[in-house]
């Protein structure tokens, strides 16, 4: 039987005082005999056995899980005799559930006795516990929906099945695991201007009677933080402290910024760059953008009081997040080039900074460790109408390694010589925007642990894929989220 509302659960217990009720809990995607012996061996030892499953939005596994629906896989369910009791938990964990039900045993499968990746079972065997029950792990066989998905059900085309057959045989997971601890534990500086995303969602009703102009309905506004303030959350997620040097409003930065983002304010007085996007409500499509202003123009006295901050701040790394907003020009662009401190770079060009903002204003020297740009910001910067690799190296050092994002066709790592090609593994998106971005982060930390070349526009690619599932930088995929999907690609 299907339960919908979780208070029918208090009934439940209320109404089967002597009996024992035990509690199984899962996504049950695609059900295989690890599933069915679960099951029955659970039932073997309470009296009545509830399955609760996690709903669709809260599956995070990897690309096109949950295969099957949650009302699917409820009916399949359903049908086990076994089984008196299915729900579908609209949460992301079953705690809520456990306080409610308050079962008798809370069932598990024998996987889940490695490693905790994502916290979540500690807080249930702790609601467990609380609520006098005991956690069960059954003796079954372990096997992997995952694996059956990735083998048998994904379409993956013959590029991204070789890539993954290649990657798996030659890593595990627990090795990107330990990189991944090894970046938790660091401080990042990173610099740059700030960009504020208003986006305003319409539903759009046709042509205006009198003028050729699109007519519409607002719906919904929301401002986003973009730019550099996006970068450093991205960051925040996966490091210890993240030290951002930017300009604009205290308050106003301050308050969109994580708590292990310190904000280092260069000028306060600087305005902040605001585009403004107006969306198809229906299917999520930008209509129209505008922005406020160009570029800002800092003054020698501001040049000067920036110029200080850095000189006695500015240690090892730095992350160099250049959207053409005014903040690297003249002094302070000269300082950086002049600077050995090592530097990650990305320099964008967008259709307002556009033939203007190119990576070479950067002086090419051994300091510059790493730069990703996509394809465009490439050919713009070389001046050339062909990627050239050839090319590329007349303009970065020979210890300079670099990345070129290609979009739908994946991203390509340059290092040391050798080239490693990477393909994406999500291709249904919402938004692009501030997926470079994404990949600039993610694979800078990458580069700075120095994880092995070959992993890293393959881990790029996930971060920016998984990015392009939101509306903009709405919101900034998680450390554990990121790190569930990879260890599903390698499920394989």
């Amino acid at each position: 039987m299907l339960i919908k509302k979780i208070n029918k659960f208090k009934d439940l217990k209320k109404n089967n005082a002597n009996k024992k009720i035990g509690l199984c809990h899962g996504v049950f995607d695609v059900i295989h005999e690890g599933h069915v012996n679960h099951f029955y061996d659970s039932k073997k030892r309470c009296d009545i056995l509830v399955v609760s499953i996690t709903d669709d939005p809260f599956v995070k596994k990897g690309p096109y899980q949950p295969y099957n629906s949650s009302l699917k896989r409820a009916k399949v369910l359903e049908a086990f005799k076994c089984i008196d009791y299915v729900y579908i938990n609209k949460d992301l964990t079953p705690v809520n559930l456990i306080n409610t039900l308050k079962p008798n045993l809370y069932f598990k499968g024998l996987d889940y006795l490695k490693k905790d990746l994502t916290g979540n079972l500690s807080k249930e065997i702790l609601a467990v516990k609380k609520n006098q029950g005991k956690v069960f792990f059954t003796k079954t066989r372990i096997m992997s929906s995952t694996k059956i998905i990735n083998n048998s059900l994904i379409p993956w085309t013959r590029q991204q099945k070789d890539f993954l057959t290649k990657i798996n045989k030659h890593y595990k997971f627990d090795y990107i695991t330990e990189q991944f601890e090894k970046i938790k534990n660091i401080q990042i500086d990173i610099i740059g201007e700030p960009i504020l995303d208003n986006y305003i969602y319409s539903n759009i009703i046709g042509l205006a009677s009198k003028d050729p102009a699109l007519s519409g309905v607002v719906k919904n506004r929301e401002i986003i933080p973009g730019g550099v303030l996006a970068v450093s959350k991205i960051l925040s997620k996966f490091v210890k402290q993240v030290r951002l040097f930017t300009f604009g409003n205290n308050n106003f930065i301050k308050s969109h910024l994580d708590k292990n983002i310190k904000l280092i304010n260069l000028d306060s007085k600087q305005n902040i760059q605001k585009k403004t996007r107006y969306i198809n409500n229906h299917r999520l499509q930008k209509i129209f953008q505008l922005t406020n202003f160009e570029k800002n123009s800092f003054s020698q006295l501001s040049e000067k009081r920036i110029l200080k901050i850095l000189k006695k701040k500015l240690k090892k790394n730095i992350i160099i997040c250049d959207f053409g907003l005014g903040l690297f020009d003249k002094k302070i662009l000269d300082y950086i080039n002049r600077s050995k401190i090592h530097k990650y770079l990305n320099v964008q060009t967008n259709s307002i900074n556009f033939g203007f903002n190119f990576f070479t204003k950067f002086k090419k020297n051994k300091s510059i460790k790493y730069i990703s740009l996509d394809e465009k910001e490439w050919k713009l910067g070389i001046k050339s109408n062909q990627l050239n690799i050839n090319i590329i190296k007349n303009f970065v050092n020979n210890n300079t390694a670099y990345s070129i994002t290609l979009g739908k066709n994946g991203s390509i790592y340059h290092c040391k010589n050798e080239i490693f090609k990477a393909p994406v593994f999500i291709d249904k998106v919402v938004d692009t925007t501030g997926c470079g971005d994404a990949y600039f982060a993610i694979t800078s930390l990458l580069k700075i642990i120095n994880i092995k070349p070959e992993l890293i526009s393959f881990l790029g690619n996930i971060y920016a894929g998984m990015h392009a599932l939101n509306v903009g930088n709405k919101n900034i995929t998680s450390r554990t989220d990121y790190l569930k999907y990879t260890k599903s690609l390698l499920t394989f």
